[in-house]
């Protein structure tokens, strides 16, 4: 009687693997269509579109992040943008680097942020993901004493700021 217990207790149990094997396999993990292999250039033409690269991502199950809001502390810091190439490799930066600076971001160069307030650096990322930084921000790239407003993120040590606005300067004209 022990012995049948046992034997049905294994033909149950290789029953139950295999119709979890198979329920499993059924589901299709990953990318379906090929999106992930996809040439940098293709995918860039969906930058405008961020609807249509949510509908293929959701069709090729694979996950997409576009469109989403950062989540960090919102502050508001005063400092200059700078392109990161020059700013690691020789500190170069201030308005005399302004057209360089403005030239290596346009060729793909990353944006920081330096600080007013203890140098502090960051790599400055957009508030939504997938979505361009602004031409009235790319157009102060060098310009000393600018307040943008965003959020602090870190991941690994390494700090950012989600720009989400420039502020722009006071009038002081006005009354």
């Amino acid at each position: 009687m022990a012995q049948r217990a046992a034997r049905n207790r294994g033909v149950w149990l290789r029953l139950l693997s295999s119709v979890l094997v198979l329920g499993f396999g059924s589901f299709q993990f990953g990318d379906r269509n090929n999106l992930n292999s996809m040439p940098f250039t293709e995918v860039a033409s969906f930058a405008s579109d961020l609807a249509k690269a949510q509908q293929l991502a959701k069709q090729g199950n694979v996950e997409i992040l576009a469109g989403r809001q950062v989540r960090g502390e919102f502050v508001r810091l005063r400092g200059e943008l700078t392109d990161g190439n020059c700013y690691f490799e020789s500190h170069v930066h201030a308005y005399d680097h302004a057209f360089c600076g403005k030239l290596c971001v346009a060729a793909g160069s990353p944006l920081v942020f330096i600080a007013d307030q203890g140098g502090q650096v960051y790599l400055v990322v957009t508030a939504r993901n997938a979505v361009r930084i602004g031409d009235e921000v790319l157009d102060v790239i060098g310009v000393p004493g600018i307040v943008i407003r965003g959020k602090l993120v870190a991941a690994n040590q390494l700090k950012a700021f989600a720009l989400e606005a420039l502020d722009k300067p006071q009038n002081r004209n006005r009354p």
